[in-house]
């Protein structure tokens, strides 16, 4: 039966317990047998994104959250309704899906008739109330022309605080991330603090494709090249480069001081990507 949640539904849901953030790229390989030992023991809270389940030995996660419009764009629920995992039930109730609605914008009243479970939309665009517009200066402080996709193109009404304002309460922190850090990862993240999870490990957020041409992903199913699964995704030079890791730098330098500031630790299991924000480390168990 379909469910809808508000962010009050999971604050401290997870409270004291483990997290970890189930990435994609090349690294996540390397503690997977790890870590499905402690999600199988239940001793860990996962958060997986995107088309987690086209990698290889990738667990079940508790949580699926989503921060972009899918494959084919426009509304990714009604678009994306006839693939085999959609009907299959990986998507239909049995994980609670944690979507920016402000991203992929089907509606609430095509969402309950796809979804049969729990569902919760966040906002990562409107702080402080205003529209797309109106946070045009906030883009402005890296790459001008960015600011030509934030247009008033969401309903405010009944609408509470942004994802970001939602860190900035909880962990009584006063500074915003942005209301684009580039990566889902990001606000995964944060919905791991927002639980309570305390440590938080992040598991395959190597955001390399430049180093990682021809493997950018880790182990798919069936061992297929990920230009298979991916065919419309091409990493174009400057992904990830110059000012993007700037910006998406500072957002996780931010995330990392509201954690601190309540006691939160975040440990990045691969110690070598070019963000230095986390501090690196193994998994426990």
């Amino acid at each position: 039966m379909f469910e809808l949640w508000k962010m009050k539904d999971i604050i401290d849901k997870h409270k004291g317990k483990p997290g970890v953030i189930l990435a994609h790229g090349p690294s996540s390989d390397e503690n997977i047998d790890k870590i499905n030992q402690l999600i199988d023991e239940e001793k860990l809270v996962s958060f997986a994104m995107n088309e987690w389940w086209s990698y290889k030995d990738h667990p079940t996660p508790n949580y699926w959250v989503r921060a972009h419009t899918g494959a084919n764009g426009g509304w990714f629920m009604e678009k994306e309704s006839d693939q085999q995992w959609f009907q299959s039930g990986t998507f239909m109730g049995n994980i609670p899906l944690l979507n920016a609605d402000t991203i992929d914008r089907t509606p609430l009243s095509v969402v309950e008739k796809v979804i049969t479970g729990p569902y919760l939309p966040y906002d990562t665009k409107h702080v402080n109330g205003k529209t797309c517009e109106g946070n045009q200066d906030e883009l402005e402080r890296f790459m001008p022309k960015l600011a030509i996709f934030f247009k008033n193109c969401c309903d405010l009404k009944g609408r509470g605080l942004t994802i970001q304002e939602e860190l900035s309460k909880y962990c009584n922190y006063d500074e915003l991330i942005s209301a684009s850090p580039h990566t889902v990862s990001a606000y995964a993240i944060i919905f791991s603090i927002l639980m309570g999870n305390n440590p938080i490990y992040i598991n395959g957020m190597d955001l390399d494709y430049g180093n990682h041409k021809e493997n950018i992903y880790g182990k798919l199913v069936d061992d297929k090249d990920w230009r298979t699964v991916f065919p419309n995704f091409q990493p174009g030079s400057q992904t990830w480069k110059g000012w993007r890791k700037e910006w998406m730098e500072e957002d996780f330098n931010i995330i990392n001081k509201s954690a601190e500031n309540i006691g939160v630790e975040i440990i990045n299991l691969n110690p070598n990507t070019w963000y230095k924000s986390f501090k690196a480390g193994s998994i426990d168990g």
